[in-house]
């Protein structure tokens, strides 16, 4: 097995990108642009979206909310968005306001949030992303929903305990529209294992078989099948730790934040990719980057793991070409779990601090949620989505699927949302376990070596919040005065 390199500021685009926004489209763009109006008259011709006989009710009524002109900081343009253009269009023409984004890179969005605020220019609307809980919510950058979000309104009913999982400082800045379990996948070339008399992992999940030693058979099948075929690539994200039921980094009824490196189930998800990797079941391609696609439409890797985002780049490709059959499964059972365990991932939007329109802002975010709750605005949806993402109708049920949250074992996992030298840690020390490091030195460290050397920064930083949640009401000192 060829042992390649991966390409680290790829890597970490990439996962900056599938965590930030579940919906990114083609309209993502790395340089600062402001979203033009030619953008949404073209994408209303390529994805014509009608809710002129939709009513939603759980809202605030029209003539208590004022026309205006929102402002959203992010990479991505909701506005053309196919999963969130029927609540943006329902916004728009029963309340009379519009939204303008401002689209930048993703690793411009926080110094320039923070430029913003100071300048008292805050955008209305920003997206969820993994340096929000809790570092954005303790620099006193968001503002408090709760006096302006019904819990009591039926698209909220059953979410009390996943929101409260965010109370930061006894306020509730976070209200997602979306949950869903299994965020990342592992996609594979379906129509090659089948000429190849490899199970369809899809069959073995249905039949309740998919789990990590099923997974690894499919692997060792798939790279003994031809000296030029590998194993997994990509990125794994937590999935595998939550498998086990232990998040690497939880957060316990009273918000308060907890590290489970030293967990023996962490042990124990460490343990198996760590065979994998030593195995040659597993590459970190210099040929190719995580993203990339070849390596599963031409037959060359059996896996690739990633967010939900890239399944659109796959359905795509296949509507070009019919030979292909590309599809997807979550991550597979622990065997020594109790019972199914899956990352429970969220996505949503938060109202910075110093925003002009924040009642307008919370009746978008009601918008949103009810895309998933009012069956005629979720058939809309399902529409819009279908035309922007051109899924098929299997993909398309059972990534829904995923959303009904109540039939999953949910695991919170909030690993990167602390500060970025332990974020930047984390993502090492997840990477390094499975994959080949691009950095010399971690090559050859285990799990257990990793984790000894950088638990004390981990501890540190999850000492430090908790002590904001317990002293000083959840808001960090102002560094600047320090």
């Amino acid at each position: 097995m060829k042992t390649k390199r991966i390409l680290a500021a790829a890597l970490a685009v990439s996962t900056l990108i599938s965590l930030s926004a579940c919906s990114v489209n083609d309209t993502t763009t790395s340089q600062d642009s402001e979203a033009s109006n030619q953008t949404t008259v073209d994408d209303d011709k390529r994805n014509p979206v009608d809710v002129s006989d939709i009513e939603l009710s759980g809202l605030i009524e029209k003539e208590d909310v004022e026309p205006a002109e929102l402002s959203y900081l992010s990479n991505y343009d909701l506005t053309v968005a196919g999963d969130i253009k029927p609540a943006y269009k329902y916004f728009q023409e029963n309340y009379g306001c519009t939204i303008v984004p401002k689209v930048v890179s993703p690793d411009a969005i926080a110094p320039r949030l923070t430029n913003m605020i100071a300048s008292d220019e805050a955008p209305d609307l920003i997206d969820y992303t993994e340096n929000v809980f809790p570092l954005m919510m303790s620099k006193s950058m968001l503002t408090p929903l709760e006096e302006y979000m019904d819990m009591s309104a039926p698209q909220w009913a059953g979410l009390e305990k996943y929101i409260e999982k965010y109370k930061w400082g006894g306020h509730n800045y976070y209200y997602p529209w979306i949950f869903t379990a299994s965020p990342y996948f592992l996609i594979y070339n379906r129509g090659l294992f089948s000429e190849l008399n490899i199970d369809d992992p899809k069959d073995l999940y249905d039949s309740g078989d998919w789990d990590w030693d099923s997974f690894k058979e499919c692997l060792q099948k798939f790279v003994d099948s031809s000296d030029d075929r590998n194993g997994l690539y990509g990125y794994t994200f937590t999935s595998f730790f939550d498998t086990t039921g232990v998040p690497l980094i939880s957060i316990n009824d009273e918000g308060m934040l907890q590290s489970n490196l030293v967990d023996p189930n962490i042990e124990r998800a460490a343990n198996f990719m760590q065979d994998l990797k030593r195995e040659g079941l597993t590459i970190t391609p210099e040929t190719y980057i995580n993203v990339d696609k070849d390596p599963i439409t031409n037959g060359l890797s059996a896996f690739q793991a990633m967010g939900k985002w890239i399944i659109t780049d796959y359905s795509k490709l296949m509507t070009k070409d019919s030979s292909l059959d590309i599809f997807f499964v979550p991550f597979p059972r622990d065997p020594s779990a109790d019972e199914y365990y899956m990352t429970m991932d969220s996505f949503g939007y938060l109202v910075p601090a110093g925003a002009k329109h924040v009642k307008q802002a919370t009746v978008f975010i009601n918008c949103c949620r009810l895309s998933k709750t009012d069956e005629s605005l979720k058939e809309a949806t399902k529409e819009s989505i279908m035309n922007d993402k051109e899924y098929t109708e299997e993909q398309y049920d059972f990534l829904v699927g995923f959303e009904n949250i109540d039939d999953f074992n949910g695991v919170v996992d909030e690993p990167f949302g602390m500060d970025t030298e332990s974020a930047t840690i984390l993502r090492q020390m997840i990477d390094n376990v499975v994959f080949v490091s691009a950095d010399e030195e971690l090559n050859g460290k285990s799990w257990t070596q990793m984790r000894e050397e950088n638990s004390p920064v981990i501890s540190s930083q999850v000492d430090y919040y908790n002590d904001l949640v317990k002293n000083s009401n959840g808001i960090a000192p102002d560094e600047s005065e320090e």
